[in-house]
This record gives C-alpha cells, structure tokens and sequence, in this order.
C-alpha cells in the first residue's frame, strides 16, 4: 500500500495545480523516493520506483525530451512530472501517446509552482507512507507468530484493510546457495515490488520467516491468478534470483489470515522441492496433507516405514523392487500397461511382484493395501 501517483494526484492536485496528461492505469505504481532531474546522465543512479520532476532545462527540444521520457521507462520510473511555462511549453502529443500506450503517469505543473516545495511535500508523505505500512507490516508479524492477538489487530488494521473481504496470502522464497544479506534482500523486496505495483487494491508485502510475504486484500480469484502469472513472467527478467510462489486459499474476513499464510508455506514448499515457479495451494490434490504437516519426521518415518525394506533388498541384490511396485500402483495394477510402456516382459513382472509382496507381507488386492505405499511415494518424491 505504498504512496503512488494516484495519491500524489488525490492529495496535491490543488496546491500544486498537476494535471494528468497520459498513463492514468500506471498511477497505481508505489513510489519510492522523487528526484528532480535536468541531465540523462543521473537516471543509471535511479533503482527504480522513483517519480521524477524536471523543468526540462536539459531537454528543450521534443527528441531530448522523448529519449528522456522513454529512458525513465527502461530505469522502470514510476512517473514524470515536467514543470512547463518556461523550458517547454507544452508537452508534444508523440510522447504523450507513448505514455499513454505504456501505461507511464505524464503530469505537467504550472511554472509559477515551487517544484522545491512540490518535491519536498511528496517527499514528505512517501517518509509517513513508509512509516504507515511498517506499522501495519509490523502489526501482521505480530500476529503470524502470536495468532491469539488476531481480534486485536483486526480492529487496529480495520483503517486500512476491508476486514470482511477476502484475504490471500502470497509467500515467496529465495533458491540461492547462500543466504541473502540484508542489502539483497531490500534490493530483491524492491524488485519484486515493481512487479507487484498495479494490485488495485489494500495489500501488505514484507520480509517475514526467511521468506516475503504478500498479503493481498480484496481481490477475485481470477484477478490473483493474472497477477501471480505476470509477476512470475516480470520476475524472470529482473531477478537475478530463482524464486518459488506459492499461493494460499482466498479466505473470508481477517480472522482467516493464518490459515491462508500455512497454505501458502505448503504450496511455496511444494514449489520448491519440485522446483515449480508457483503452486496454488487449492490445486495441490493429496499434497495438501502431505505438505502441509508441520513435523516433516512423521513422513519420513512413513516413506521408511513401507519403502525401506525392499530398498534394503534392491541394494543388496541390484533389483529393482521399489521402482517396480511405484509403476505398478502407477499403472493401477494393470500388467498389461506396465508390459507394454515400461517394455518389461510380464513375467519379469510378476516375479517381482511375487518378491515384493513376500517382503512387504502385502497383497495389494485392497485400495487399503495400496493406499499407504502410494503416500509413501509421494513423500520420496518430497525429498524431505
């Protein structure tokens, strides 16, 4: 929920007489710091988020202005404001149909307005937004690790959040050999921030746990999908990092917050042990259970509890019994299917079948016989 142009535009609009020429769907973009820029050379100093003010001194023909304009684009600025009167005049219609087409906020003030105090003011109200959003980060945090204070901040948070709508939960680990120190990681929040700049809507992003965290507020299912598709497609390309989503249940009302965040460390779990880019945790089938217990010793006392024996078996003898009773209750049992796609002669087949039911003391006639090997599979494939 950080300060955008929108809010710039709401709340300094008649101080400081803007007027919004192109790129109205970009105002939705947080702002991270202003600067005022007369020179090409100081946007390589720019990281991005920045809302820029120029008097267009060292752009007063209309090719310098473009190439400024579409330089603020690539630096992924978050706005121009151009204070017209005096340098430049008037704004030409190729640059704003160029804003337009991309989405990039284009405001002009009139030369009679202090830009120092312009720049001062917003700078200003980005400082008490930053504040603001800690505060609320801090508040969440807070009752992630302690859920019995959840009413209370419910009724702190009700200000900024619409209590009753839905909320999701979005976390988002880092792979990396090494662990992120605190200078990446703000370089990489701010990364992935610009990705996350068009949500329409109340949201909270922080570090939390070893991993960011997005709290999404009032947005349709349909909505969060696009979103996690496009943000997963934008991080690609600007990350240096490989990064793993995963997506929690869209709950109803505040007091439901936890129990999307728990889904959402089962999906990004999931995510990352089967190297995935994202999961939704509704579509995660059987793994829902599996992933979502917290004590990862009780799977890997099932996996060894069915598994170890005929593992034990194959390394002693070279077999391969435990890849044969995966594909066979794969091939829900079919020895024709198994013969024909694994091009394995049926009665190879059926003597290892014969050895494994020996070993394991199991028939697999029943869906109970099979049932706890087939979870025993899934938790292999876990890589706990």
């Amino acid at each position: 929920m950080a300060f955008n142009v929108q809010d710039v535009i709401l709340e300094t609009q008649n101080l400081y007489h803007l007027n919004l020429l192109a790129g109205k769907k970009g105002c939705v973009n947080g702002i991270g710091w202003v600067h005022l820029v007369e020179d090409e050379t100081i946007l390589q100093r720019l990281n991005g988020k920045d809302l820029v003010v120029t008097t267009g001194l060292g752009f007063q023909n209309d090719e310098k202005l473009f190439s400024f304009v579409q330089k603020l684009q690539e630096v992924h600025s978050v706005g121009l404001i151009v204070n017209t009167g005096y340098y430049i005049m008037e704004i030409p219609e190729k640059i704003i149909k160029y804003c337009e087409e991309n989405d990039f906020p284009l405001l002009t003030c009139p030369w009679e307005v202090s830009i120092n105090e312009l720049i001062k003011d917003v700078s200003y109200r980005i400082i008490r937004a930053e504040r603001e959003d800690k505060q609320i980060n801090q508040l969440i945090m807070q009752t992630l690790i302690n859920p019995r204070i959840i009413e209370d901040t419910r009724s702190k948070l009700a200000v900024d959040f619409d209590m009753e709508n839905s909320f999701q939960v979005v976390v988002i680990r880092v792979r990396s050999k090494e662990e992120l120190g605190m200078l990446e990681r703000r370089h990489l929040k701010a990364t992935i921030e610009l990705c996350l700049e068009k949500i329409e809507g109340n949201y909270a992003f922080f570090w939390f746990d070893g991993s960011y965290v997005l709290v999404i507020n009032g947005l349709e299912q349909r909505i969060v999908e696009e979103l996690i598709r496009e943000t997963n497609l934008r991080l690609k390309k600007r990350s240096p990092y490989l990064l793993h989503m995963g997506i929690g249940s869209r709950m109803i009302d505040f007091t439901n917050l936890i129990a999307s965040y728990k889904r959402a460390l089962a999906a990004c779990d999931m995510s990352y042990c089967f190297d995935k880019p994202y999961v939704f945790f509704d579509e995660m089938g059987i793994s829902q259970l599996l992933f979502s217990i917290e004590d990862k010793s009780i799977l890997r006392q099932i996996e060894n509890k069915y598994l170890s024996k005929l593992r034990e078996y194959d390394r002693k003898h070279k077999a391969e019994l435990e890849e044969t009773l995966h594909n066979y209750l794969l091939y829900d049992c079919n020895l024709k299917a198994m013969s024909e796609n694994l091009y394995l002669h049926r009665n190879t087949i059926n003597y290892r079948l014969n050895k494994i039911k020996e070993i394991t003391n199991c028939q697999f006639y029943s869906f109970e016989d099979k049932v706890p090997y087939m979870i025993a599979f899934y938790i292999k494939e876990m890589k706990l």
